[in-house]
């Protein structure tokens, strides 16, 4: 039975999934994390190779995955993603002309970078050549051999490097991906320092931005902000939440807390709003038909009550279990529920191409490891 893993690097933790791809419905066979030191991986960059090396390690010692077929995620601020107009040419004549293609769309020296794409709609110019738009991930060389590099000194066999947002579309879509629908649909990861967002129509991602901003920013927020410890600011933070939209504040000590929390909670809502907008205006459309949750960070208590009134759409909680079968993967269900915020990631990693991305919809994998 073919067997992926996804691995997920996060800046609190190392998390995978194993996962069977060859059944009709994926089937996952082991899920598990690793704590990783404070300064790691810093905003989705690995800052102390070493010590995620012994993370690594640890994991895959303790918990017995497989050593073959791991895909590791990206996502930091050195991945740009563009949507770009070119010549409609055959998939082997735009891969090698892909450099030239794209050089003046992407702030980065085509010589250092890996690019690869996911074609999106032909079209036929006024003049009648046909083009095809595509949407372009680019990332910087060092950091993506740097990802490979220390799995390799965990001494696993790294099939794909894949831009971690795509995983987390597999995911909290499951089937649905491939489902007709004529309205956007969107995915909004908050992890412990970036939040993720990507739109997709027709099960095709079409929009992907990385926000430098998650929850330890609420975190940060609480101890500038009410002269907290990091270990009280986090507690807290969890039991308090923000305000919940429409509702007015009190005067005690929580609801100030609050007040903090809500501050930081609507600067970011602000920077999803303007990105959904941003995209909305550009291709056209009218309005999100909704947005999935995840992360460790969209579990803050009413935050995503305070994106739907924000965003107008419905907002609904990931729910990876919906989409996959679980085999025996050691855990209660009510342990693999309460993970259901943070399994998106890694096991859409491992779901790479599967049976919930269209054919024609070749995800990036920009680096591969066949030894």
């Amino acid at each position: 039975m073919p067997i992926a893993v996804g691995l997920d690097i996060g800046s609190e933790a190392v998390r995978a999934a194993a996962v069977n791809t060859g059944s009709a419905t994926p089937v996952l066979r082991r899920f598990a994390e690793m704590p990783l030191p404070p300064g790691a991986v810093v905003a989705g960059e690995i800052a102390d190779e070493g010590a995620v090396v012994e993370a690594l390690s640890a994991l895959w010692k303790r918990h017995r995955l497989p050593r073959k077929g791991v895909v590791i995620g990206i996502a930091n601020q050195r991945v740009i993603v563009r949507q770009v107009d070119v010549p409609h040419l055959e998939e082997d004549e735009l891969a090698e002309a892909l450099p030239y293609q794209v050089q003046d769309a992407i702030p980065i020296p085509v010589a250092e970078a890996l690019l690869d794409y996911v074609p999106m709609e032909e079209f036929t110019t006024p003049d009648g050549d046909l083009m095809l738009s595509i949407l372009v991930v680019a990332a910087h060389r060092e950091m993506v051999e740097g990802l490979v590099r220390v799995a390799r000194r965990a001494d696993l066999q790294v099939a794909s490097v894949d831009l971690q947002a795509f995983g987390l579309v597999r995911a909290a879509f499951g089937a649905d991906l491939t489902k007709d629908s004529e309205g956007i649909q969107g995915l909004l990861d908050i992890g412990a320092t970036l939040t993720q967002i990507a739109l997709t129509k027709f099960g095709i991602t079409r929009f992907v931005r990385i926000i430098p901003t998650g929850g330890s920013q609420f975190t940060e927020a609480l101890m500038a902000g009410a002269s907290m410890s990091r270990e009280d600011a986090e507690e807290r933070k969890r039991s308090i939440g923000v305000v919940p939209s429409g509702t007015p504040g009190g005067d005690d000590e929580q609801a100030s807390l609050s007040r903090i929390l809500t501050r930081t909670a609507d600067s970011l809502i602000e920077e999803i709003r303007g990105s959904v907008n941003y995209y909305l205006t550009q291709a056209g459309e009218h309005s999100l038909q909704r947005l999935i949750v995840c992360g460790n960070g969209a579990r803050l208590p009413h935050l995503a009550n305070r994106i739907a009134r924000a965003l107008g759409t419905r907002v609904e909680p990931v729910r990876v279990l919906d989409n996959v079968s679980v085999g025996r993967v050691g855990m209660t269900e009510p342990q693999l529920l309460d993970l259901q915020p943070v399994l998106p990631a890694a096991v859409g990693l491992a779901l790479w191409g599967s049976y919930v991305v269209r054919p024609r919809n070749r995800f990036a994998h920009l680096a591969k490891d066949r030894s």
